[in-house]
Formats: C-alpha cells, sequence, structure tokens
C-alpha cells in the first residue's frame, strides 16, 4: 500500500490532477498539457510553458498526446535543438504533477505516490502501454491504466444501485469515445466501445481559427499560408499563428456560455512597417453552422453505434457528457434530443474523470473488491495475401471481445522453399474493410530459418493474448519444429514474398 495515491486525467488540452485526504476529495490546479524547452534544455511546464512559448512558439509543444504511442506516426519536435518525441512530452507534464502534488502536501521528494491515469477508452494497448512508461519515468507508481468513461460513471455512481447501461460520451481536446457500461455490485463492466483517437476539440478550434487568417488576409490584402508569401519574418510568423490559435481556442470556450462573442487583438502583427489590430465579431448559431461537418462526424459514429450494438433507447438509464468538447451547447442539446436523454450533470464536470480516478486510486491501494471489466476497442489481427496476390487483413482478435482472451489460428506458407515468415500485426481503422491501408500496422514477429519445403507445406500457428493488463501478447510455432518466437517490432512491414496465406482457403 502506498500513503498517497492520485488519479491523473492526462489531457491532450489540460491534465487534471485529483486525490483524498481524510476522505475530502481536492484537486491540482489544472495544468495546460503543454511544454518548452529553452536554449539550456530547461523545461517548463503548463502556463509558464503557454508564456514562453508566446514569444517563441516553435519551441512549444502541445496536443502531443495524439500523437503518442503511434507506431506509424513518429512524430518530434525540435525545441531549441532537442528532440522530443510524444512519450517524452508525457513525461515532462507527468514530472510536474508530481512536483506539484508533493509541494502543496509538504511532502518529501523521494516519496512514493500510487497513481492511476486515465486514456480514451478507444487507445490501443501500445498507447497505454506509453502512458503507462511515461508514468513510470516519471516516478509514480503505476496502479492502473484505466478509460476515462469508467473513470467518470464511477465517479458519478459510487455507492448508488444503477439498473440500466451507462452511455458515455466523451470528447475531449484530441479524442472521443462512446461507451456503453454497466455496474453490477462492485463490478465496472464496458460492453462496447468506439471513437476516434484524433478528433475532438483541436478541430473545432482550427475552423474558428481559419477564420480569423481569412479575416486577415480580406482585410490586409495578403497570403498566410507561410511567412514568405505573408512577407513577414518567420519568428513573427509563428508569434502571429500562434496567438491567433490560442484566441480561437478562448472563442470557442465563450461561445459555449455566451452567444455572442466579440474580441479585439491590439498590435497582432506589423505589415509594411504599420502595426494591425484585429477586432473580430462571431455568434453561436454562425459558430454552429461553420461546424457543421464536424457535428454530422460526431452524430453519425454516434448514430452507428446504437445501430451496430443493437442498443435501445430504453435500455440507456443514464447519459453522461463528459469532455471539454461535451460543453458545446450544440452537443449537449442535439445528443439529450436524439436520445430523450438529459445529461447527468454535476458541479465538477470537466474534473469528473480525474475525481473517478482518485478513487479507483483509494480503492485500488486499499485492495477494496473493486472490478473493472472493459473490451477491445479495436480488432487486432495479421497480414495475410489472398489468392489473388493482395494483402488483406485477416481478424483473429474481434472488436468488443472481452479480455482477458486469447486466439489461436494456422497459417501456411506462400511461396516454395519459403525460409522465412514475417507475422505482419495490423489494429483495424475500418472495421468492414479487408484491405490493409485502411488498417494499422502495429509491428513484425518473424520466424526465420524456416527448411525449405514447397508452399503449403510448411504450417505456422499465430496465437493473439490480450492480457488483464491491457497488453498485446503474439506468439508464432514453427509446428514442423515446434520453435517458439516471441513479438519483434520492426519499423516497417516485411517484404510480400516473406507473406502467408491463410490454410482455411
Amino acid at each position: 500500500m502506498y500513503e498517497y495515491c492520485i488519479g491523473i486525467d492526462f489531457g491532450t488540452t489540460n491534465t487534471r490532477t485529483s486525490y483524498f485526504v481524510d476522505g475530502e476529495r481536492k484537486f491540482l490546479t489544472t495544468l495546460p498539457s503543454v511544454i518548452f524547452v529553452d536554449e539550456a534544455g530547461e523545461v517548463s511546464v503548463g502556463l509558464a510553458a503557454q508564456n514562453k512559448g508566446a514569444v517563441q512558439p516553435e519551441n512549444m509543444i502541445g496536443s502531443a498526446k495524439k500523437y503518442i504511442g503511434n507506431l506509424e506516426i513518429d512524430k518530434t519536435w525540435n525545441c531549441n535543438g532537442y528532440i522530443y518525441n510524444s512519450t517524452d512530452s508525457a513525461v515532462e507534464i507527468l514530472k510536474e504533477i508530481r512536483r506539484q502534488f508533493i509541494e502543496w502536501n509538504n511532502l518529501e521528494e523521494n516519496v512514493e505516490i500510487g497513481a492511476v491515469i486515465t486514456v480514451p477508452a478507444i487507445f490501443n494497448d501500445n498507447q497505454r502501454s506509453e502512458i503507462r512508461k511515461a508514468g513510470e519515468i516519471a516516478d509514480f507508481e503505476i496502479l492502473w491504466i484505466l478509460e476515462d468513461s469508467t473513470a467518470a460513471a464511477i465517479e458519478i455512481f459510487h455507492d448508488k444501485i444503477i439498473d440500466n447501461k451507462i452511455l458515455i460520451i466523451d470528447i475531449g481536446g484530441g479524442t472521443f469515445d462512446i461507451s456503453i457500461l454497466e455496474k453490477d455490485g462492485q463490478t465496472y463492466r464496458a460492453l462496447a466501445i468506439d471513437g476516434e483517437d484524433n478528433f475532438g476539440g483541436d478541430d473545432f478550434d482550427r475552423i474558428i481559427f481559419q477564420r480569423l487568417i481569412y479575416q486577415i488576409e480580406d482585410e490586409v490584402k495578403i497570403n498566410l499560408s507561410n511567412s514568405f508569401t505573408a512577407m513577414i519574418a518567420e519568428s513573427e510568423y509563428n508569434k502571429l499563428l500562434n496567438r491567433l490559435m490560442i484566441e480561437a481556442r478562448r472563442i470557442k470556450e465563450n461561445l459555449s456560455s455566451s452567444e455572442r462573442c466579440e474580441i479585439t487583438l491590439n498590435d497582432l502583427v506589423k505589415f509594411d512597417g504599420k502595426s494591425y489590430s484585429l477586432h473580430f465579431t462571431i455568434s453561436r448559431a454562425e459558430f454552429d453552422e461553420m461546424c457543421r461537418p464536424l457535428y454530422e462526424k460526431i452524430f453519425d459514429r454516434l448514430e452507428n453505434f446504437i445501430l451496430e450494438n443493437n442498443l435501445r433507447l430504453e435500455e440507456i438509464g443514464s447519459l453522461i457528457l463528459a469532455g471539454g468538447t461535451c460543453q458545446i451547447p450544440y452537443i449537449r442539446q442535439k445528443i439529450s434530443g436524439a436520445l430523450g436523454k438529459v445529461p447527468e450533470k454535476l458541479s465538477e464536470d470537466l474534473r469528473l474523470t480525474a475525481s473517478g480516478a482518485a478513487r479507483v486510486a483509494e480503492m485500488k491501494n486499499a485492495e477494496e473488491n473493486l472490478k473493472l471489466e472493459s473490451v477491445l476497442p479495436h480488432s487486432l489481427g495479421v497480414a495475410i495475401m489472398n489468392f489473388e496476390r493482395k494483402m488483406v487483413f485477416d481478424r483473429l482478435l474481434a472488436k468488443g471481445t472481452p479480455y482477458p482472451c486469447e486466439v489461436t489460428r494456422e497459417y501456411e506458407t506462400a511461396f516454395n522453399n519459403q525460409t522465412r515468415i514475417d507475422v505482419n500485426i495490423y489494429e483495424a481503422g475500418n472495421e468492414k474493410e479487408s484491405d490493409l491501408k485502411f488498417h494499422r500496422f502495429r509491428g513484425t514477429l518473424s520466424l526465420k530459418n524456416l527448411p525449405p519445403a514447397p508452399k503449403g507445406k510448411t504450417f505456422v500457428d499465430v496465437k493473439f493474448e490480450y492480457t488483464e493488463d491491457q497488453s498485446l501478447r503474439v506468439t508464432a510455432i514453427d509446428k514442423q519444429r515446434a520453435n517458439h518466437f516471441e513479438r519483434q517490432i520492426i519499423e516497417k512491414p516485411a517484404r510480400l514474398e516473406e507473406k502467408f496465406y491463410d490454410k482455411r482457403n
């Protein structure tokens, strides 16, 4: 057991932290999920990073969570010559959380702190693993990596008897989750999960940002596509874009509480030696019209989710709208009207997930009888060559399967005298498509030095296991020699001739 435990809602835009002291719930100050690296390599986090980034935005990193654990996009940032990836950014943010918690509670630097960190329900095991790694590097004892939706449900329905299903829609700065849960005593069980890990409030910010750009271009008659076409020094150009993006977010947030927003940005930038100030006005109705494609994306996803899971509206006992983007009035009104449910309302909507994580941390640390069950957010499988010699996705573990779970399937070689097989592992993107371009490459497990044989005469068993601690384990066995090989990650998929056929065909 740990003397101190906290719950961390690690967000794309903001990170929120909650903990309990003598049964009383407390919160650290909301920390913007932003870091800044200066010329000496010193890192600032949160508001301090934003303030320094206003002057040198090229040395500031924000919304890095959208790229964490993504094996296809190796996103890095060069800040004053120091290279950071998304996991590095997460480490710095979590280190700052630890520092603040210690300072606020007058603790020793080396104190052990147990932590539950929440992630979007749609996150795969690699994304969860990177969050866990970041927490461990930041010197937390990780008790659990918990879905945001489950944390929110636990906080709202703690010590309450719930007969019907709980529908949670969680749209944050860069992720979008839909989950159905049920509560059975002290067991919280996710029945279905869907969403996107690169969609959220940032997309709404960009709509307003682009509107600001258009107005400046129209008033000054310049092209702001880049610093060259705008005839502005690159440093000034970067500061202009950063300031506009910050203002775009503020405008969006203001429109959640006001029907109209009017701002003046004085001395925004200099054109032809003259200082330019921007006066901008927008109504909530105009904003809603601009964001219609984004709204349709949300509502279409929700409708498909309900249909695919055969969910009857009368089965929904409670509706939770979590995440900052769900504070947009049009989203709340439209979802509530479509489902015929008034969303559960707490005074701490935006801190709901962190509070639930803190409660789970306390219960886990006390070894209380809390059970959390979930399902696979994506199907998992391998690449195979069909008889048309086209590479396709073969599903082994289906989306929605409760875990822990496992499955084994037999495959055979595709070519004569094939001495190597690379089992290329994929996560389903579009569940209805078989073409590999619709799916995410996750890694490769290699079987080498196979004895030469005619095609179809060497058989391989591929086993997928998704463990209770949310990890994917892939093994393969050359059945002729019973050799056992573990998963090996490589940078890119293997060459065509190293594939194999599905023996079932």
